[in-house]
């Protein structure tokens, strides 16, 4: 079962994340770094660099320094997007935000610190690797994807006042391909490059990545609804700026479910992809009454 390898994946990688991260010297910052990168997680877009990777036949320890990158660059905007003056939220995977912890500044540091460290790790591991021109092609599709024409522009979309006043479907989707898609792409990107695929497969990864990402955030956003509480902040009791704004609850399941349909077209006629397909099943089918998974379209036959 691909949640099992998932599991057995991220119980590895926390141990080697621990490692690294402790062998940080410093103060408070550090400390903060730690804190804000050991906090728990699915993994799941390391995760992703390495399904990727496996495609070309790399292993876990030729890609370990893009996967640490692109899961420090993750745990950088969560830092961020939980400050005040983003999404002010005081809790994060069920305990104290950084900046609840070490104060607003020194979140803002936290930040900044894991991002440039992502970049230093990543390069300083670049002589290393088996294809350093790949390697080097990854890293740049981290940081591109990472920035404004990614997860930054995405970002930008929720907190823009005037463009929020008059947000359409195609604003939201926009968003997502920006916030959570784009990092998709970076993680199978990167795991692609490094791995020296094909340009049609590596095209295929990141076409899948975007659809993915989106399904992915708005399945999120589904998940967050609760029966008295549709898209409220609970912290301030405030609106969510979701796609839910504009769809229903059952057309933004339909659209969940479309988008990991073309997701799985896309790259499951690839070879070795099986990994991939059946991790784009687990993450975006939605479970029955009474708690069983409704069979995806492209899988009904799956034994996965």
């Amino acid at each position: 079962m691909i949640e099992d390898v998932l599991k057995q994946f991220a119980e590895k990688f926390n141990k080697d994340l621990e490692k690294e991260m402790n062998a940080l010297r410093g103060g408070a910052l550090v400390s903060a770094m730690r804190y804000s990168v050991l906090g728990g997680g699915k993994r799941l877009r390391p995760f992703l660099v390495l399904i990727a990777a496996e495609m070309g036949g790399l292993t876990y320890d030729d890609v370990f320094p893009l996967m640490l990158g692109v899961e420090l660059v993750h745990s950088y905007s969560l830092v961020h997007d939980d400050l005040p003056c983003m999404d002010d939220d005081d809790f994060r995977r069920g305990r104290k935000s950084t900046h609840a912890v070490y104060g607003e500044g020194m979140g803002v540091l936290t930040g900044d610190a894991l991002l440039n460290y992502a970049y230093e790790y990543m390069l300083a591991n670049a002589v290393k690797a088996k294809n350093v021109g790949g390697y080097i092609t990854a890293i740049s599709c981290i940081m591109v994807r990472a920035g404004y024409m990614g997860m930054l522009g995405g970002q930008s979309y929720d907190i823009d006042e005037e463009v929020k006043k008059q947000f359409k479907r195609e604003d939201f989707i926009n968003m997502y391909s920006g916030k959570t898609g784009a990092l998709f792409q970076a993680a199978l990107g990167a795991g692609a490059f490094a791995a020296g695929l094909d340009e049609n497969t590596i095209m295929a990864l990141l076409k899948c990545g975007n659809y993915l990402g989106v399904a992915f955030q708005l399945k999120d956003d589904l998940d967050d609804l609760t029966q008295d509480q549709k898209g409220v902040d609970k912290k301030e009791k405030k609106p969510c700026l979701t796609m839910l704004n504009t769809i229903s609850p059952e057309a933004a399941k339909e659209f969940v479910e479309l988008n990991r349909d073309v997701a799985v077209d896309t790259v499951k006629d690839l070879k070795s992809s099986e990994n991939l397909v059946a991790l784009i099943n687990f993450l975006l089918t939605f479970k029955q009454e009474g708690g069983a998974e409704a069979p995806a379209a492209e899988n009904k036959e799956n034994k996965e």
